[in-house]
């Protein structure tokens, strides 16, 4: 990649692309659980790494939803990508969002996966303190992923070291005030685009409901599933049944 050029990791080579972007957490590597069942003859798939993460922990910016989707549509042009599907993970739920509205005529359909929304999550003071101590605080950090999932001791120390080893410090904050911040509701009421909108049954902040107040509420092609036993990351905890389900609706809106 060139230097002013999102980092990416391909899989597959199908006719059908697809943008994948992950959360504030943890970098593209979070869905190698879920790439030995993806379809790769019939799509291409891009993971993609923001400015801070993985393989662009070198590109530094102002971390903001817009530079995101620049640099998106930036890196599909890279790939010669004129149309495309689009999913995006947690914080990047708003960034499939916000590149349906920049740009409806290349967004053929867009996964939201335990999303925030162009509402962005302002966060009361004393959660958002918390969430800030989990960018350098190891302790933060463990108590925030399990709480998300309800998983073991040994799975937030995998997700910690992911996060501290593959994730640039400087960058957490400003992702963080992003996700804070970030509010554009106006601009996505009542965009066509196709929407998928994939939730956890135990993830306790972004649940059914809150899909329902938002991404079911000004989308009218979304549609909303609830993977049963599973949490914040269903790309890691429930890896062949969430690949199913994903390429079951890309199916669907492909051609």
């Amino acid at each position: 990649m060139t230097a002013d050029i999102l980092g990416v990791t391909l899989h597959g080579t199908g006719p059908e692309p697809v943008l994948v972007l992950h959360d504030w957490l943890g970098d593209a590597s979070t869905y190698a659980p879920m790439r030995p069942y993806l379809d790769g003859k019939r799509y291409t798939y891009a993971f993609a790494d923001l400015r801070g993460y993985g393989r662009s922990v070198h590109l530094r910016g102002a971390c903001t939803i817009d530079e995101v989707a620049t640099d998106c549509l930036a890196l599909a042009d890279h790939l010669g990508w004129q149309h495309f599907h689009v999913m995006g993970h947690s914080m990047t739920g708003m960034a499939t969002q916000r590149l349906a509205a920049d740009a409806p005529s290349r967004v053929k359909s867009a996964i939201a996966v335990c999303p925030l929304s162009a509402a962005g999550n302002p966060l009361p003071d004393e959660a958002a303190a918390f969430f800030a101590r989990t960018c350098e605080d190891d302790d933060a950090f463990r108590r925030l992923v399990k709480h998300v999932t309800g998983l073991s001791d040994q799975w937030a120390e995998v997700k910690l070291r992911q996060n501290r080893d593959r994730v640039a410090p400087q960058c957490r904050p400003h992702y963080l005030r992003m996700i804070r911040t970030t509010h554009f509701v106006d601009e996505v009421r009542g965009l066509a685009t196709p929407f998928l909108v994939v939730v956890g049954d135990r993830d306790p902040g972004l649940d059914a409901a809150a899909m329902e107040r938002t991404f079911l509420a000004w989308h009218p092609n979304a549609n909303l599933m609830v993977m049963p036993n599973c949490g914040h990351y269903p790309m890691q905890e429930c890896p062949p049944r969430f690949a199913h389900m994903i390429e079951d609706f890309l199916d669907s809106q492909a051609g």
